[in-house]
């Protein structure tokens, strides 16, 4: 496996532009189950994932949030002309964990979803999207692709990360300190469950010294989040996670190169930010109170750049072009569990230098693997709030007008 060196990482000031950038006057039309303006999936309170893209193939994005605690477990919202209506994809209670990923995995034509597991299970599945057979209280068909080992898979990712032209599925095993690998089986619908390569693993015993606090029931050295992208700009991709990037070595096998160690249990995104020469990656807490940090390539290491000093519980990120001024944003925001009463969603709007103009959307909702996209067809970033236990069960979408 190809020699690699540790990376030294340096703390710099806070990334924020002194002349803001412009931007238009925007207005956001609040939705919210609260207001019966969205159904609510289920009478529980535990929400744990969310997956965002287009289920019937009418050009508009819809959505699917699941709960952990009782059934339906898993619903659909497809996107109408006045709102949303209300899908059954899973009637029975699963206990699914955050993190999703979706592709045409059986190859019809449509795209089909993954969930994993949480700590209780040791599971995980996809199913099988209908298309163009939707019936409200008809559940789609569920799939195994893990059954048996260890519990808990916090993050999925497709891509093709080999370069063989075909989409793999990466997820972390929790429970099995593990990161997993796997080709989509060539007769996925009749396979009992596919076959894994574990690409990585790491101990249990320690862990270096981490950014910033944590609740107590992460385990120690707990790895999580997934993002994907060229890092070394070899034409092929590879995986973020864990304050680590992967490059496929051959084989099966993939060479690990360490980003920051001591951002392990984190949110993982990347883009390029700083325009030229490798892409940026953006790493935060997901659970806790730690950074916002940037790190970006320089002289053959990476140099942590602190964007923002502490977020709280920022479990949401993604990157995109809010504005449209053809430079990188990225969007984040906090839950509220808690203390934090003032959770903050935000867009950090770049200049393409790897300076910031901090636009905070609203404060005081709770938002948990929340995406931001667009929601009515209508060429704009909305964005889709979903908390996981604060006033759960609950909904609530911001239409950008």
């Amino acid at each position: 496996m190809k020699n690699y060196k540790t990376l030294l990482l340096l703390s710099m000031p806070s990334l924020f532009s002194c002349a803001p950038q412009a931007k238009k006057d925007i207005t956001w039309r609040h939705l919210s189950s609260v207001n019966s303006e969205i159904a609510v999936p289920n009478d529980s309170n535990q929400q744990t994932a969310t997956a965002l893209f287009d289920i019937n193939k009418d050009g508009i994005n819809d959505f699917i949030i699941t709960e952990r605690t009782a059934a339906p477990s898993v619903i659909a919202y497809l996107r109408v002309d006045d709102g949303w209506d209300r899908y059954v994809v899973d009637d029975e209670p699963l206990r699914i964990e955050a993190g999703s990923a979706f592709a045409d995995i059986d190859g019809d034509g449509d795209t089909d979803v993954v969930f994993g597991g949480d700590g209780g299970s040791n599971q995980v599945w996809w199913w099988e999207n209908p298309y163009p057979d939707f019936e409200p209280n008809t559940p789609w068909m569920r799939r195994l692709i893990k059954d048996g080992g260890p519990n808990k898979h916090h993050d999925q990712i497709f891509g093709d990360f080999d370069g063989d032209g075909q989409l793999e599925l990466v997820f972390w095993n929790q429970g099995a300190n593990t990161l997993y690998f796997a080709e989509i089986p060539d007769d996925v619908k009749n396979v009992v469950t596919w076959d894994l390569i574990a690409i990585y693993t790491y101990g249990d015993e320690s862990e270096p010294p981490q950014r910033g606090s944590y609740p107590n029931w992460k385990n120690v050295n707990e790895h999580e989040g997934l993002a994907k992208i060229d890092i070394d700009l070899d034409g092929t991709l590879d995986i973020i996670g864990a304050g680590r990037w992967f490059k496929y070595h051959g084989d099966g096998t993939f060479a690990v190169h360490v980003i920051d160690d001591t951002y392990a249990f984190s949110r993982s995104a990347a883009g390029d930010f700083i325009e030229g020469g490798r892409p940026e990656v953006f790493l935060v807490v997901g659970d806790g109170r730690a950074p916002l940090i940037m790190y970006e390539w320089q002289n053959e290491e990476w140099i942590a750049k602190t964007v923002i000093d502490t977020v709280q519980d920022g479990h949401s990120i993604e990157v995109l072009d809010f504005n449209g001024d053809g430079h990188l944003d990225l969007f984040n925001a906090e839950m509220r569990l808690g203390n934090n009463p003032d959770a903050v969603t935000r867009i950090l709007l770049g200049d393409g230098q790897g300076n910031f103009d901090d636009y905070s959307v609203h404060t005081g909702f709770g938002l948990h693997e929340s995406r931001i996209a667009d929601l009515d067809g209508d060429g704009d970033y909305d964005i889709l709030g979903k908390p996981y236990t604060w006033e759960a069960p609950r909904l609530d979408i911001w239409l950008q007008e």
